[in-house]
């Protein structure tokens, strides 16, 4: 995790499903309590989390901390960092702010580059995705196409897999998945790699299954734990790295800018030209 530059509490989002039991009971009432967390001793926090002292220090080591001490030092900083920033007028605006702003800690032009190669170097580009993921799966194919690309989505776990067995050395493909454990998901980019595909990862999951099967993991800011109210933040984030990618190509391919030039000038004609205008 020393790579990925995020705070505590996000970081302990990201490898929240990948933690132990009593892990997951520390990591909860961290993130529950981050301002009582740092006024307690590390035996008054086992007691209160219900978990023993060596669960804590494993948890703090694993965040890259050499002990609770020094977990709880950062963790005041964060907090006081957090008390600095004005306040946002809605809570889903803020949440969106928060995870752009954790986004581009996490963005690496030089991966960008290399993926947005590989896009220019391929034949056919594809995005998988179920659920809410799959918006973001049909959002990216939309965008390649409209420069000329050979782009495709698939919502569906067999289509994906009846694609994905078809796939070569000349096919990119990108797996969208907040979480990174979506069996489906996972399943589909595993097929798609066995094909020599370039597989691409785009998840808030760190460590998660799908990071296992793929040739590159582009990382978002991890949405939370256990389910709850659905968030955007994911969502939207996924889509400014496709974007971000996507502006990589255009300026590394520029036949491709005409081209969506040209289907912009095309799209003028399905616009009304003036109130007057019957339906």
């Amino acid at each position: 995790m020393d790579e990925i530059k995020l705070g505590i509490i996000e970081r302990l989002k990201a490898i929240f499903d990948q933690l132990k039991p009593a892990e997951k009971k520390i990591a909860r009432y961290i993130i529950k309590y981050p301002d009582d967390v740092i006024h307690h001793s590390i035996s008054e926090l086992a007691d209160l989390a219900k978990v023993g002292e060596a669960t804590i220090s494993r948890l703090s080591r694993k965040l890259g901390f050499k002990g609770f001490q020094a977990l709880k030092i950062e963790l005041a900083k964060e907090i006081s960092n957090l008390d600095a920033q004005p306040a946002k007028t809605h809570s889903i605006v803020s949440e969106i702010i928060l995870s752009l702003n954790n986004l581009s800690k996490l963005i690496d032009e030089k991966t960008i580059k290399s993926v947005a190669q590989k896009i220019i170097n391929s034949n056919k580009v594809f995005f998988f995705g179920v659920g809410s993921s799959g918006v973001v799966a049909e959002y990216g194919a939309l965008l390649f196409t409209r420069a000329g690309f050979f782009a495709n989505y698939f919502i569906d776990p067999h289509m994906q897999v009846i694609s994905a067995v078809g796939m070569d050395d000349k096919t990119v493909v990108f797996g969208i998945s907040s979480s990174g454990n979506i069996r489906d998901t996972v399943k589909s980019m595993k097929v798609a790699k066995d094909s020599k595909a370039y597989t691409i990862a785009i998840t808030g999951g760190y460590e998660s299954r799908i990071t296992e099967v793929v040739d590159k993991t582009l990382y978002i800011p991890p949405s939370g734990i256990e389910g709850g109210i659905p968030k955007i933040s994911p969502i939207v984030c996924q889509m400014v790295i496709l974007h971000i990618i996507f502006e990589e190509v255009l300026s590394l391919k520029k036949e491709a800018i005409e081209i969506l030039k040209k289907g912009n000038t095309t799209l003028q004609t399905k616009k009304y030209s003036s109130k007057a205008e019957k339906i």
